[in-house]
């Protein structure tokens, strides 16, 4: 028991030390990925500069809840892939240590970090991205503004135009502002238009006119207000990397929620998978299952990111949404808990042709998610 507890202490360090360094890594990558295309909009005159390092903080809970899975998945491999390199593994083996003990000894660890995915996912996330949003909403949309011409129908985002005849610092006179989107074109028409700027956020507010919604339907609404304020949401034409990995503000509501849990899912799904994976035979190498191991997780997420879409949707296919991934994975860990002997000849093998035709599906997924 004691020899035991000295090997779950070593073991349980080794994965956690893993992780925090391939934490560390994968988010200076992601977020200098970010980094690049934010001063790419600085340039374009599309963000303020001194904004930029708000953002990223803003956007940092979103990166880390997203890379603890393939971290810890990672972590696991890299462990487990060392001691079948240094042949440490026989003196586990010696003590009891089975598949399913180390996936018993990772539970601690694995749960940990699910709960903290969990608390990311839905307390820390949703506020900080819509705070990001909102300086990006705000940085693009006051430059836009300052560079319209009076007695001019100026198009101001993907939807909306508008009018004004003469304009005083924070009001525009005789302003008519159109909105044609899919539920139809919308037109306001005010006397005044004035913009209620904050840190964050740039509003309408409309003064003495009318509003015509649906106007180019026989069945339109008129109605006459005194004030009308409206906040004015700009969506960035200028895709972000890994937009369809982070991007979930359009998303249904079931969707944005089964996403925020399947992130916690596959913690676990992935710890128990990695166990299963790391078996390599002499002179293969201590990183023999990096590669199939990558290649399984972007499977997985990119799998994940279409059920989602199908959620948002409504894709037949989606009608369970994600838990037939999920459980599809699980599956797939049994049988490799059942048949270890299988998991060297499909995942692990020895020919380049094999390696080069995984790198290139790698290469393709990464290339769909970017």
């Amino acid at each position: 028991m004691f020899k035991k507890n000295i090997l779950y202490k070593s073991i349980n360090l080794e994965v956690f030390k893993n992780f925090l360094g391939c934490l560390t890594i994968l988010f200076i990558l992601v977020a200098s990925s970010r980094l690049l295309g934010y001063f790419d909009k600085s340039i374009a005159g599309n963000l303020e500069s001194d904004l930029i390092l708000s953002i990223l903080i803003f956007r940092a809970p979103e990166l880390i809840n997203l890379l603890i899975p393939l971290s810890f998945f990672l972590s696991v491999l890299i462990v487990l892939g060392r001691l079948y390199m240094d042949h440490e593994i026989y003196a586990y083996q010696s003590a009891g240590y089975s598949k399913i003990a180390f996936v018993k000894s990772f539970l601690f660890q694995a749960s940990s970090l699910t709960i903290i995915s969990v608390f990311l996912s839905f307390y820390i996330t949703p506020d900080f991205e819509k705070k990001a949003n909102e300086i990006l909403n705000y940085s693009s949309i006051e430059k836009k503004l300052k560079l319209l011409n009076e007695d001019e129908l100026s198009y101001i985002s993907d939807s909306s135009y508008l009018y004004f005849s003469s304009r005083n610092e924070n009001y525009f006179n005789q302003s008519i502002y159109i909105e044609d989107d899919a539920n139809g074109i919308s037109v306001i028409s005010a006397e005044r238009l004035k913009l209620i700027e904050t840190n964050t956020a740039t509003d309408f507010e409309f003064l003495n006119g009318k509003i015509f919604i649906d106007a180019a339907s026989p069945n339109s609404l008129i109605s006459s207000f005194k004030k009308l304020t409206t906040d004015f949401y700009e969506k960035d034409a200028e895709e972000e990397s890994f937009e369809k990995v982070f991007n979930i503000d359009e998303l249904s509501d079931k969707a944005q929620f089964e996403w925020a849990i399947a992130v916690p899912i596959m913690i676990i799904n992935l710890m128990i998978l990695g166990v299963c994976l790391t078996r390599s035979a002499p002179r293969q190498g201590r990183m023999i299952s990096l590669l199939p191991g990558l290649l399984i997780f972007f499977l997985y997420l990119s799998t994940l990111i279409i059920f989602r879409d199908g959620i948002s949707e409504d894709k037949f296919f989606a009608y369970f949404g994600m838990w037939p991934v999920h459980f599809l994975v699980l599956l797939t860990s049994i049988f490799l808990f059942m048949r270890g002997d299988l998991t060297s000849n499909i995942f692990f093998t020895k020919t380049n042709i094999a390696r080069a035709v995984m790198a290139l599906v790698l290469l393709i997924i990464l290339l769909w998610l970017i």
